[in-house]
């Protein structure tokens, strides 16, 4: 890979405060140097320079949950009043019958879509026996591809593989505390740990599942499992999901990130924080399925705190810059200052460090991975570059890079 010199009106480190006229040079897919413009040009004369006018350069934003091998649902489910009704309708259209080629074209468009939006890194939920990983192994983002597992696959687990690369790694990702018992989760943490494997899970997300939790009357119950099969099956009493899963983490070793959380009390964030779970945020794809917004003024001073656009059966689009400004409405609407450059944090180092590989990537510092990403933006300095960053859209996007290597580029001379 060639050595690059990377220059704008304004870097933005997220690690650090932002640099005016800043640099950053990529050799050997990481950050060698980063500093003013004129810093650089004395540590490292005669680059390659690359400078887009009007630009900011920021780390490449982590899309920290989605579902690419279900872009063919996009505008297939509609007209249900909850969140069991939704899940009533994916059921449905999965039991159809799909062809492997549709999967693969929507996947294939699916993946194009968050990297035009400046997407490097994905955490894409991918059924056990998916063919299409292959097409997530080849897109040149860093992919977290989380195996999802039900009780079904329980006598599986012991010869299941994750695979571990350094742009793709494999992890386990038990579905929901609603369809995978205490049996299934009990053998994956163990394996977790013992293993030192990160895992998953979807939780906290509605309602229903805090009435499965304390044992009441749901619609789990009463209308999923019967359309598929599925036998009740006893699991602790908890007052809330996050208490509920709490009770399964018993060791320091356990990184687990938690999709959702938006059935959440001020009381849970204790054990959050005491056993370092990751939180996830789909705020868009929540609001689709009805059941509510998050409670940020919880999670603040929690670093672990990340943003996902989840699945086109459940979003509109993957459009990751519309996501960040539903995320910043949200803060607004409950009164969290700072809330463009909070946005910014979830959608870079918040998404990296939910997903455990901050030491990889998520800010611009020396030895990090190069996944970054340039945006061109309204004249501006560094005072409002968290402001630029959030107003933009994916016509804005001028190049991205991963692991220095140019994923896309506006212009194809930038990388020729």
């Amino acid at each position: 890979m060639e050595k690059l010199l990377l220059a704008a009106d304004v870097v933005v480190p997220v690690s650090s405060e932002p640099i005016p006229d800043g640099a950053v040079v990529v050799d050997g897919g990481h950050i060698v140097d980063i500093g003013t413009l004129a810093e650089i040009e004395v540590a490292h004369p005669s680059l390659r320079k690359i400078r887009k006018p009007n630009s900011v350069i920021l780390p490449g934003f982590v899309n920290a949950h989605t579902h690419l091998e279900l872009s063919w649902t996009e505008g297939k489910i509609l007209g249900f009043e909850d969140f069991t009704g939704w899940l009533e309708r994916l059921i449905a259209l999965k039991s159809g019958g799909i062809s492997q080629e549709l999967v693969r074209d929507s996947m294939r468009m699916g993946i194009r879509d968050v990297i035009k939006s400046g997407v490097t890194t994905v955490g894409e939920i991918s059924s056990i026996d998916s063919s299409e990983r292959e097409m997530l192994r080849s897109s040149g983002m860093r992919i977290i591809a989380f195996l999802e597992l039900f009780d079904r696959i329980c006598s599986r687990l012991p010869l299941l593989e994750f695979q571990k690369e350094e742009f793709y790694e494999e992890r386990p990702f038990p579905h929901a505390p609603y369809s995978c018992g205490p049996e299934l989760l009990k053998a994956v943490f163990y394996r977790a740990t013992k293993e030192v494997i990160p895992t998953g899970i979807h939780l906290g997300e509605s309602p229903d599942e805090v009435r499965f939790l304390k044992n009441l009357p749901n619609q789990f119950e009463q209308k999923i499992f019967p359309i598929i099969g599925k036998k009740p099956f006893r699991r602790p009493r908890a007052e809330t999901p996050v208490r509920y899963i709490g009770e399964f983490l018993h060791t320091e070793n356990i990184k687990l990130s938690a999709v959702h959380m938006v059935q959440m009390v001020d009381e849970d964030m204790e054990i959050i924080r005491d056993a370092d779970i990751g939180i996830i945020l789909c705020p868009r794809s929540n609001v689709f399925l009805k059941v509510g917004k998050p409670d940020l003024r919880r999670m603040l001073g929690h670093k672990r705190v990340g943003l996902g656009t989840d699945g086109l059966s459940s979003n509109s689009d993957l459009d990751f810059f519309r996501e960040i400004r539903f995320l910043r409405d949200i803060m607004v609407e409950q009164g969290i200052p700072n809330s463009d450059c909070l946005s910014v944090y979830f959608a870079t180092l918040g998404g990296a460090r939910s997903l455990f590989i901050e030491e990889k990537t998520g800010s611009l510092e020396v030895g990090k991975s190069a996944d970054i990403i340039c945006l061109e933006c309204e004249e501006g300095d560094a005072s409002n570059a968290c402001s630029l960053i959030v107003s933009s859209k994916p016509e804005n996007l001028q190049f991205s890079m991963a692991g220095g290597k140019f994923i896309y580029s506006k212009d194809q001379r930038t990388h020729s």
